[in-house]
Formats: C-alpha cells, structure tokens, sequence
C-alpha cells in the first residue's frame, strides 16, 4: 500500500469523525420548528405538511417538529389544527442550510351578533334546521327555498347567482348534456361539494337545481363548520377547499 494512500485514507477518515451529530443533521433536507398560539403558547398535535413534497409531520408537547426528506428548492409549508387558521410559510431548501421555520396560529373568530354569541358548529350537521342555525351566525353565503325559486335555475351556476367568490364556467352533465357550474375564486381555487351534509351518492347524480331547496357556501376553508371539515379537506388531500351545501327536497321532507 503507497504512502500517499494512507494519507488520504486518514484525511478522509478524520474528517468524518469531525462531523458532529449537529453538522450532519444541519444537512439540507430538514425543516425544524416550534408553532404556537398568537399569546406564545406551544401547541401539540399540530400537522405540518410540505404541500411540495406530499410530506408531514405532528408537533411535540413543546409545539416542535422536525419534517425531514424534503427536495432541494422552494418548499410551501402549512400549519393546521381544528379551531385555528392553517398557517403557510414558503420556505427554500439549500445545499447547506437547515431552515428553522415558525408558526403563530391564530384562533378561528366565531361569529358574534348584535345581541348574543353564535357558533355555527353547534348547529345540527344533517337537516334543515341546521341550515337556519348556521345562516343565524352568518358565516359563509346562504340561500334559502324562496331565494332559489325566485331565481328560476336552469343550470346549477343559477343558484350561485351574484354570490361573491365563485365563477361560473361550462360543464357536461352525466347524461352528456350542457350545463353551467361554479368555480371557487378564493383560498386554494378548489372546491368541494356536500349533499344534505354529506358525501355525495349515487343518486345524487340524478338531482337537478330544480330538486335543491337550500344552498350554503363557505368560501375558505377556515370558515366551513365543524362537521363538514373532512369533505372540505378529505384524507390524502395536501390543501383544503372552499364548500358548497347542497340541501334537497329529502332534507325538506325529512325535517317535516
């Protein structure tokens, strides 16, 4: 063996042992944290999530998280628990950097009239009555059974009509004829749909907006109500949606 191979063999070998535990994790590829309330308080269970890389992570009792395995280049990263605005904060991925990354949640303002507080996630997720309650509290756009007759829909865009945050653009009906429905303008430009308070069926398919007696949208998805959170932003999804209600002559009937 030659000695300009050992040398190199020890260079190498010393410079490795050189590389504490702190300079190897500070490799690109990890994005530490603390995420807190807007008072300073940490909060556990948050989920972070990497909208780039489809990657996430949960904070500790100290409100820390590490996310790990990211890409080289421009990451968005969000912040999100039940009951607090998500958090987004862009974030780019170095050679040699290892990004530390804050988050302060602030809490979802609930809707106060002039005489009393309302929560609409108190309201009744599964019929009409909880369509008069949350249209009380006056979160999200409402249009009830008289507004939508007076209305005259022939394509589901008619019931939408001059509500703020929505636009209308062409489709095809399953049948294969033309039709009009809505786009979300706002939030993350998606926009998820609910039949009677929950996903759509089958049969649903068959409805018309002559059959809808009632319609609520919430155009971010901080706003929707409690119960429908996981159709605004389903399981697997990496970004939530706006929401629309629909409420049919079933609901009607069912409350009745």
């Amino acid at each position: 063996m030659s000695r300009s191979f050992l040398v190199a063999a020890v260079v190498a070998t010393a410079t490795i042992a050189g590389m504490t535990p702190a300079r190897v994790a500070a490799q690109a590829g990890t994005v530490r944290g603390v995420v807190t309330d807007t008072t300073g308080r940490p909060l556990q269970g948050v989920e972070v999530m990497s909208i780039n890389a489809e990657r996430s992570t949960r904070t500790n009792k100290d409100g820390r998280f590490t996310l790990t395995r990211l890409p080289f280049g421009q990451q968005l990263l969000v912040a999100r628990s039940p009951g607090y605005m998500v958090g987004q904060e862009p974030v780019t991925m170095l050679d040699d950097n290892a990004p530390v990354v804050n988050f302060r949640l602030r809490l979802v303002v609930q809707a106060i009239d002039t005489v009393r507080i309302i929560s609409h996630d108190g309201c009744p997720p599964y019929d009409l009555g909880g369509f008069e309650c949350r249209r009380r509290a006056g979160v999200g756009q409402f249009r009830g059974a008289s507004e939508l007759a007076a209305l005259r829909p022939r394509y589901w865009a008619d019931l939408f009509e001059g509500l703020e945050g929505l636009k209308r653009i062409p489709t095809q009906n399953v049948d294969g004829t033309r039709d009009w429905t809505v786009r979300s303008t706002t939030g993350w430009s998606c926009l998820k749909e609910s039949w009677d308070g929950r996903d759509k069926s089958a049969a649903d398919a068959a409805l018309r907006p002559q059959d809808i007696v009632a319609i609520e949208h919430y155009e971010l998805y901080e706003k929707v109500p409690a119960a429908y959170k996981r159709i605004a932003w389903p399981q697997g999804q990496t970004r939530p949606c706006a929401l629309i209600i629909y409420w049919t002559r079933m609901a009607d009937k069912d409350k009745k």
